[in-house]
């Protein structure tokens, strides 16, 4: 080697970009691409070189960032890095920008900036569309906007709501395609069907397969990916509600059993909730002293202050099932009267009828149905029933009237059941011939219920023989 070849590679170590007239830093950014113009080393030599101050600049902000995160600041992380493009120009011009967006987008969500959150992550999957954290954080960040909308009960235009849920769709989609060994990914896309479309049967294979991937895991993996397991837990206590909605009672029970045994000493799941759904399967299975036995569980292990009514509730349908409408008051007189919300005002009705209280079941319903907006239709109903079983069938049509007319004014869709016990009141009233227009009305409807078919044949014969009467006459 010439010492004047040593000079110039001394000179480059030692970071000289001019040796004599020669631009050293133009000559590498000019130097011709021998593999073609698509190579991917074009693009590494048109990027800007990194200085070695801008990466301890950039070592030194996500050190920041970390520590400000050890302690939950959010704020003071957006006050340090957001706008990106702003704050931190010279990361954005160097291509280093993108984990400090994903840094600033979790942080945005933190605080409810779901919209800012988002749009944070645009320009990650615009410059690596492969990113599957960029994806995930936007699928968690569209999935957070709308639980925090109905957490606090507030109406999300439908619009937005729609926006957010194709966000959350698409990206979970791309997220779990990316990497299809995440529990993770696979139970929060089932969370999506589930709490927030209404889905569960569509989020039962999503569920299924974040429980495979972790079932899957040698138990060297598992150790390394320990934070995936409470969502498998979850998952399975998840799965198990959704099979029991969808009909699949013994397997969900079976589901339960595993998550009671595979969480007993962690308490991912809280024993509150963990023995009351295993007594809400039990009760579906017609055991109700076996389902008591989970729930008095659940009720002993709640913390101090945490809302227990639900479950107290429970237990008192289960005494019902069991003959014990004695057991089943005490149950329901352990809540306070200004925090039984309408469903277990119904179990409160429920039990006074199997004590032989019509007429104080009568008056909690009708209390119930004065100041509930959402399911009124129910308490009418309730009520309606019981008028019939104390031979009131005037009074039962009109509840059953005024519960389908509910329906149709506040959900578009009138209440199958509410009409044929319209129907029936009509029919005790001899009232056929209305009777037999709702008849026709429910079959139009391809109406399912216990005992409908012998209602319409009462009706029908009903009809004939009035038609009789009035040909003789």
């Amino acid at each position: 080697m010439t010492a004047t070849a040593i000079a110039v590679n001394q000179d480059i170590e030692q970071g000289v970009s001019i040796v004599g007239h020669i631009d050293l830093n133009q000559q590498l950014e000019q130097a011709p691409d021998p593999v073609g113009s698509d190579d991917f080393l074009a693009e590494l030599a048109a990027t800007p070189r990194i200085s070695g101050q801008l990466q301890l600049d950039f070592d030194r902000i996500m050190t920041e960032i970390k520590e400000l995160e050890a302690e939950n600041r959010w704020d003071d992380i957006i006050s340090l890095i957001y706008p990106v493009e702003e704050k931190l120009a010279e990361f954005v011009a160097s291509g280093m920008a993108i984990e400090i967006c994903l840094k600033a987008s979790f942080a945005l969500g933190r605080v409810a900036r779901h919209k800012e959150a988002i749009s944070c992550l645009v320009p990650v999957l615009k410059h690596e569309p492969d990113n599957v954290m960029a994806h995930y954080n936007m699928a968690y960040t569209a999935l957070d906007a709308l639980f925090c909308a109905k957490t606090a009960r507030q109406p999300m235009p439908h619009r937005e709501k729609k926006k957010l849920i194709e966000t959350a769709t698409h990206h979970f989609g791309e997220s779990c395609r990316l990497r299809p060994d995440s529990v993770t990914f696979f139970y929060r896309h089932a969370i999506l069907f589930k709490e927030i479309k209404g889905q569960s049967k569509h989020a039962i294979p999503f569920f299924e397969q974040a429980i495979a991937n972790w079932e899957q895991k040698d138990p060297e993996t598992r150790k390394k990916h320990h934070q995936q397991f409470p969502k498998y837990i979850k998952a399975l206590y998840h799965l198990a509600s959704c099979l029991l909605e969808n009909g699949f009672t013994a397997r969900s029970a079976s589901l339960m059993e595993k998550v009671i045994e595979e969480d007993r000493k962690r308490n991912h799941m809280h024993p509150l909730f963990k023995h009351f759904a295993m007594g809400k399967v039990l009760y579906v299975l017609d055991k109700g002293g076996d389902a008591l036995e989970h729930l008095e569980l659940a009720i002993h292990r709640a913390d101090r202050g945490q809302p227990i009514d639900f479950a107290l509730e429970l237990s008192a349908r289960c005494c019902l099932q069991i003959n014990q409408p004695e057991r089943a008051a005490g149950h329901i007189n352990k809540i306070p009267a200004r925090q039984r919300r309408p469903y277990i005002r119904w179990t409160e009705a429920a039990v006074l009828v199997a004590q032989g209280h019509k007429e104080k079941a009568l008056q909690v319903l009708a209390k119930s149905a004065e100041f509930d907006r959402r399911s009124r239709h129910k308490s009418l109903l309730k009520m309606a029933k019981i008028n019939v079983t104390i031979g009131r069938f005037a009074e039962s049509m009109k509840l059953s009237r005024d519960a389908a007319l509910f329906c149709r004014q506040t959900f578009g869709n009138p209440s199958h059941e509410a009409l044929f016990w319209q129907a029936a009141s009509l029919y005790r009233l001899n009232r056929h011939e209305e009777a037999m227009g709702i008849i026709r009305e429910l079959e139009g409807y391809r109406f399912r219920y216990h005992s409908f078919k012998r209602l319409a044949d009462l009706v029908r014969e009903g009809c004939k023989q009035k038609s009789h009467i009035a040909l003789v006459k």
